[in-house]
């Protein structure tokens, strides 16, 4: 079991389970590698917020942690791909709704005024109103 304070608690935890037997064999260079090593391909720490602590109250230690960030989890960022893919297709229909509308209705605004123009009068006697019932 190691007992070396100056080591974070992953690598400690990944140094108790290897077998005691294996971990006395090593040399403290083969040990320091091996530490160096853990240390380097750590989880990195992805929190926004990470507040950690420890409250003495007489004969009892309690420690604390509060840590708060995105989840990583390739589950829940496959979700998040789904959801951002149905809101892209929610975003075209808004668009087209909004701002080709406006165009298309424009056009066939010119349209009709070019009709007017050119004197084309596709309903003999009619108009407008009288299409719509006004």
């Amino acid at each position: 079991m190691i007992n070396d304070k100056s080591i974070d608690a992953f690598t400690h935890h990944i140094l108790n389970n290897i077998n005691t037997e294996t971990l006395n064999s090593l040399s403290s260079n083969q040990l320091t590698a091996i530490k160096e090593a853990i240390r380097a391909t750590r989880p990195k720490k992805k929190h926004s917020v990470d507040i950690r602590g420890a409250i003495n109250l007489f004969f009892i230690r309690y420690y604390f942690v509060f840590l708060m960030g995105r989840d990583q989890r390739i589950s829940i960022l496959e979700i998040e791909a789904e959801r951002r893919e149905n809101m892209a297709l929610i975003w075209n229909f808004i668009f087209i709704i909004f701002v080709v509308s406006p165009f298309i209705l424009l056009a066939l605004i010119a349209l009709y005024f070019l009709k007017i123009g050119m004197g084309i009068d596709i309903f003999p006697g009619e108009h407008m109103g009288g299409i719509f019932g006004l």
